[in-house]
């Protein structure tokens, strides 16, 4: 079984498109380049010392943009932004309208504190430190393979 993925370019006809000639743009490279795409942001995650650590990279979002929050249990981290782009000739207008937006839902053990989580932003990556309860004393036991 053969996977690939799709490429506008390879499903575009080869004869001239006469709404890019008017425009005198190649709207398969813009349809490429299009900023309304679904993407879900990577995340890293590491248990130190004292803390939980959530490294989520989010290049191109300010900090204004991003809402991080606890609900349920749950740290949760989503952005929403929408954008609009206008175009202005002498005989033309176009007018682009956008919208992105993601969520990421992370469980939090019990031995997280909820009340002491701090977060900070620094080149397009988001650190948040979710401290450990202090006197939290971790339920573990061995279990042997028979």
């Amino acid at each position: 079984m053969k996977l690939f993925k799709w490429n506008i370019k390879d499903i575009k006809p080869d004869f001239p498109n006469i709404v890019e000639k008017f425009l005198g743009k190649n709207i398969a490279d813009e349809a490429a380049n299009d900023e309304d795409v679904s993407v879900i942001p990577s995340v890293n995650i590491a248990d130190i010392d004292k803390a939980f650590e959530v490294n989520v990279a989010l290049p191109g979002l300010d900090k204004k943009d991003i809402k991080i929050e606890v609900q349920n249990d749950c740290l949760v981290v989503s952005s929403e932004k929408q954008y609009e782009n206008e175009e202005k000739n002498k005989n033309w207008m176009r007018r682009e309208y956008g919208y992105a937006s993601f969520e990421r839902r992370f469980q939090l053990p019990t031995s997280a504190d909820q009340n002491k989580i701090e977060a900070e932003m620094k080149n397009g990556v988001v650190s948040i430190k979710v401290a450990k309860k202090k006197g939290y004393i971790e339920n573990k036991r061995h279990i042997a393979i028979e």
